[in-house]
């Protein structure tokens, strides 16, 4: 009888040990997957995704920007303030139609002449903040606008950007010999330079109309 008995209890003892050990190895398995804290996709202590990575809550850069509807409504030029010093406003916009032409494949005649076009309206608002002989930067961007637009060829319209690069250029050398000791003050030109290198890299890079 006592032997029958602690027959049965080994048995007991050894179905309960097997048991501990399955549960063990299966609540492994699902940590591992992820299902419990901790887990490797999603849980508290495993390798989570940055702020730029997929599905995340911040800025987009790279192609991602460019498939947003911001590349449909032509460059978003911030709005600057009033009293804000002539070189830096010009700066902003034209960091932002540079940001434009790049991150939204801008490299047809049409899209980089909307772009100068927007970029010239701003700018007329910001000259009278600039030295006189550079205020003038609006006009020379607008009028390149319309030449890059009704080019016949992607050379012609390339063209007309560098003769504006020229003529701003012109303007910086006059603000250097009235005023050799202030660098800060052909800043604005500058920046407007910068620009139009920017679209008209990104022209001779894309396609024609």
């Amino acid at each position: 009888m006592r032997a029958t008995t602690l027959t049965k209890l080994a048995r007991f003892s050894l179905a309960a040990l097997v048991l501990a050990v399955v549960l063990a190895v299966g609540g492994a398995a699902f940590a591992q997957e992820g299902g419990g804290p901790g887990g490797g996709r999603g849980g508290g202590g495993g390798v989570g995704v940055g702020p730029s990575g997929p599905g995340a809550n911040g800025p987009s850069v790279g192609p991602d920007a460019a498939a947003s509807g911001a590349c449909d409504v032509g460059p978003t030029l911030p709005a600057l303030p009033m009293f804000q010093e002539g070189g830096d406003a010009v700066k902003a916009l034209s960091r932002a139609t540079e940001s434009y032409i790049r991150n939204c494949g801008c490299a047809t005649q049409n899209c980089i002449a909307n772009a100068l076009d927007s970029y010239a309206e701003a700018l007329a608002q910001v000259a009278p903040r600039l030295p006189p002989q550079l205020q003038n930067e609006a006009a020379v961007v607008a009028q390149a606008a319309q030449r890059v637009r009704s080019a016949r060829t992607k050379a012609e319209a390339q063209r007309a950007l560098h003769d504006a690069i020229a003529i701003i250029h012109k303007d910086i050398e006059l603000v250097k010999a009235e005023d050799p000791d202030h660098p800060r003050a052909t800043r604005g030109g500058d920046f407007v330079v910068e620009t139009l290198n920017v679209a008209s890299l990104a022209l001779e890079k894309g396609g024609g109309l």
